[in-house]
């Protein structure tokens, strides 16, 4: 009697254990939720907030790689006067966006494509950065 009892308690504490053990590993693996990419979030929140008329927009033709969109520096120029007219820029806010574009562009990693290219999140912030005068 003795020895099935001590075989009964041990059975008990077997699955007792291994419950536990069950129990504990769920809880552990169902505490990771899968952590997003920070700067993949910022960047998405980011690209929502400079959107509009008053901004730089990513044309069809656009270049996704890493580092963000990518804008190709015609595609600035042909959205240039659309911007300075919504924001209501003067002769001098135009001038400090040409220079902006100018010192945010660079060139194209294949060079077989050519032309440049402007970060467009980048530019926008830099858009944002443009004060206006009242004397324009």
């Amino acid at each position: 009697m003795k020895t099935s009892f001590k075989r009964l308690l041990t059975a008990i504490s077997v699955v007792a254990v291994a419950a536990g053990i069950s129990v504990t590993w769920r809880i552990i693996r169902h505490d990771r939720l899968p952590v997003p990419d920070e700067k993949a979030a910022a960047m998405e929140l980011l690209a929502r907030k400079l959107s509009g008329p008053g901004y730089f927009n990513l044309p069809l033709k656009g270049i996704r790689e890493q580092g963000g969109p990518w804008i190709p520096l015609e595609e600035v120029s042909r959205q240039k006067d659309r911007v300075t007219g919504e924001r209501k820029f003067g002769e001098k806010q135009r001038a400090e966006l040409d220079r902006l574009i100018s010192e945010l562009s660079e060139p194209q990693p294949e060079r077989m494509v050519g032309g440049y290219r402007v970060q467009l999140e980048r530019l926008n912030l830099a858009v944002d950065g443009i004060k206006l005068n009242p004397d324009k």
